[in-house]
């Protein structure tokens, strides 16, 4: 589940750092095709309704660092923010996690996004549907960042967040961290398994359910009539879809299934597996789109996969992609051709590949999150 950082790693200890720049640079994203220039800011949110289970002290309550995209006008687009905020940070983690040194890894922070940071709404007489989104286990944020651009370009808020200990490394505002802590050490049986996975999945649901009260709080007048950030004064909760990666394609379903306010979900290569029985009988009765490789290295995935489609009653659909592997659904292999060259990535090619996941996924979010309550999805 940290192929995302093992990715980084074989890319870089090829050769000294001069000659990753050269010879395996690092691709800029790809601009989305939307009619909306990007913005994307960059927040802590603390939710002090919850304790902090990874950690020991008991007064600790959960915090997760949040980025979202959003559409703005053409004319408030200006320098492009970088792919992997606080590199001075993550740079050193990163290097310290993966036992190499620093300079080897100093390029990542080069890549260059297509959002303005902290640039201002695009006005509008509609509200925008919210999509969430879900990062793998060592993962982050910002790994399917195509897809958020792409979504936020055709007049979606994406909201995502670094899942706290199990993001390979999450900054806060104040400068503090939560490290990776969501390994497999330890975990050997199946009761070990579900001790470790079950609780990370519940707080991983919890983290999507916060994360959309938060935005409805936003939404509130305080008592001195003030209401926070602008973006979310345009969110409209009657239209949230989310969709996930891996263990985020997990977290997807779970946070389908307890609340309410999800309407459709999409899992990228998603991991059945710690899915508890009594939701994978229920099924769902909710829009849901699985896209994934065509096959796992454990067959128990697609049994509770299919299972699951089976038991249930929505609008369920599965592809399952030719010569595509785990980490083909993630930013990755677009960041580099390197990614094929080392088995990492499969050998559909990467335009095709993202064209394909960009239009199954906007056109299943425009099928189901095409109904606000006032106005329509059509923005002037």
């Amino acid at each position: 589940m940290r192929s995302l950082l093992l990715f980084f790693a074989a890319l870089i200890s090829s050769g000294c750092a001069s000659i990753a720049k050269t010879t395996l640079p690092f691709n800029s994203l790809p601009p989305p095709t939307g009619p909306f220039a990007v913005g994307a800011s960059i927040e802590t949110w603390s939710d002090k309704s919850r304790s902090e289970t990874f950690t020991d002290d008991p007064d600790d309550y959960r915090r997760i660092a949040v980025q979202y995209w959003y559409p703005i006008d053409e004319s408030d687009a200006g320098i492009t923010s970088k792919y992997i905020d606080q590199p001075a940070l993550k740079m050193r983690a990163f290097a310290k996690n993966m036992g190499l040194p620093k300079w080897l890894v100093g390029h990542i922070q080069d890549i260059e996004t297509n959002s303005t940071l902290n640039a201002p709404l695009r006005p509008s007489n509609h509200d925008y549907p919210v999509v969430v989104f879900s990062h793998g286990l060592g993962g982050m944020k910002t790994q399917n960042s195509i897809l958020a651009e792409e979504l936020a370009s055709h007049g979606y808020l994406v909201v995502s967040a670094d899942h706290a200990f199990d993001a390979f490394l999450t900054v806060f505002d104040d400068g503090s961290v939560a490290d990776y802590r969501s390994g497999s050490d330890g975990i050997n049986t199946e009761e070990e398994f579900w001790a470790a996975r079950g609780p990370q999945l519940a707080a991983r649901a919890g983290d999507i359910r916060f994360m959309l009260n938060r935005i409805a709080e936003q939404q509130t007048p305080s008592k001195e009539g003030l209401v926070s950030d602008a973006v979310w004064q345009r969110a409209d909760l009657s239209r949230v879809g989310i969709f996930g990666h891996s263990f985020g394609g997990a977290t997807s379903i779970m946070a389908s299934d307890q609340d309410p306010r999800v309407l459709a979900a999409v899992a990228l290569d998603g991991w059945m597996v710690p899915i508890p029985r009594e939701v994978i009988m229920r099924g769902t009765d909710k829009p849901f789109l699985y896209l994934g490789q065509e096959q796992w290295d454990d067959p128990l995935n697609y049994k509770k996969l299919e299972k699951f489609m089976t038991n249930s009653d929505g609008d369920v659909r599965s592809e399952f992609l030719p010569n595509t592997k785990h980490m083909d659904f993630a930013d990755a292999p677009h960041l580099s051709s390197f990614a094929k060259r080392i088995g990492f990535a499969g050998s559909m090619p990467s335009d095709e590949l993202r064209d394909k996941l960009n239009t199954d996924i906007l056109a299943f979010f425009a099928q189901h999150l095409n109904e606000p309550k006032s106005g329509n999805l059509t923005l002037p």
